[in-house]
């Protein structure tokens, strides 16, 4: 299991049990409800965004989801599952949580079902649906701070692409928070921005690429969008013999529980999850009882988390 953690690539592991493992290690970190809802209880619709495979593989959407549900069960509630690229539940609903990243027209679609509506990770306020977010700018200008506090100067980043479920491409926030960052405290090299996968694959094969490129011009400090990824980046620096951090510091983004049991332990931001799930099971009862009657924004904020992965 360890060497799974560490995505050490010259062992032999199917996905789907590679998968299973870094599921488990995260629920090492999560204490599910147990309270079942009643018969009778109202049914909320949960629109997941990710497949249940693309779910596994990026474990913070996995968080999210438990975060809904278990406040969900805690407050009596049937939950009904739909993937976004599915057709809705027939059967009634009480109101909708979707998780993830949604294009115009499913917003509106969402909204064309007059049911109390929360989304969670996107902000939708200016299409006046509740929801709930993290703090990107906060984390990731502390970011910068800190590597520019250590003495790097030329610094990276690995960003994640994504688009919707019907084909709009998206931009990650935390690249426009970087962007930002950069331009403000530093001198921004768009050359030194890396597009991949939200995946452990993703980063390794990303990272791989930059080595291949850059060579022994090689940035001494990367920022990489999502721990997953920065899992992958890692063991591809250790492949081509490049200390982490004495060479190379590698900085995460969301607090995955396994990012702490790989070598080096992955310095990160901590977002909570969890509770982002939580409160959009809370804003949605709130719907319910009638005492959130206009859209509602809650952001919650980050910490930066260093470990031995960075200097």
């Amino acid at each position: 299991m360890s060497r799974v953690l560490n995505a050490d690539t010259s062992l032999s592991v199917a996905p789907d049990t590679r998968r299973r493992i870094f599921a488990a290690a995260e629920a090492l970190n999560y204490t599910k409800h147990q309270r079942r809802a009643t018969p009778a209880a109202s049914t909320i619709g949960l629109v997941q965004w990710y497949s249940e495979a693309a779910e596994t593989n990026d474990l913070y959407y996995r968080a999210v989801r438990w975060g809904v549900e278990t406040q969900l069960q805690a407050d009596g509630f049937a939950i009904d599952h739909v993937f976004a690229s599915d057709t809705l539940p027939s059967t009634e609903l009480a109101g909708l949580i979707a998780i993830g990243k949604y294009s115009e027209a499913q917003l509106a679609n969402f909204k064309a079902l007059g049911l109390p509506l929360v989304i969670v990770d996107q902000d939708t306020l200016a299409q006046e649906i509740s929801c709930v977010t993290t703090s990107f700018g906060d984390p990731v200008d502390r970011i910068v701070q800190h590597f520019l506090a250590a003495g790097h100067r030329r610094i990276a980043m690995i960003t994640g692409a994504e688009q919707t479920t019907d084909g709009v491409p998206l931009t990650d926030a935390r690249l426009t928070a970087f962007k930002r960052a950069m331009s403000r405290r530093a001198t921004l090299d768009e050359a030194l921005i890396f597009p991949g996968p939200f995946t452990i694959e993703g980063g390794y094969q990303t990272m791989t690429a930059v080595i291949e490129k850059l060579q022994g011009d090689l940035p001494h400090a990367f920022f990489v969008a999502s721990d997953t990824m920065a899992i992958g980046a890692i063991k591809a620096l250790q492949e081509h013999h490049i200390q982490v951090p004495e060479q190379v510091s590698v900085i995460g983004f969301n607090d995955l529980a396994v990012g702490r049991y790989i070598s080096p332990s992955l310095s990160t931001v901590q977002v909570a999850t969890q509770l982002m799930g939580m409160n959009a099971a809370r804003l949605l009862k709130d719907q319910l009882d009638g005492l959130a009657t206009t859209p509602v924004r809650i952001t919650l904020g980050s910490t930066l988390l260093l470990r031995d992965s960075s200097d």
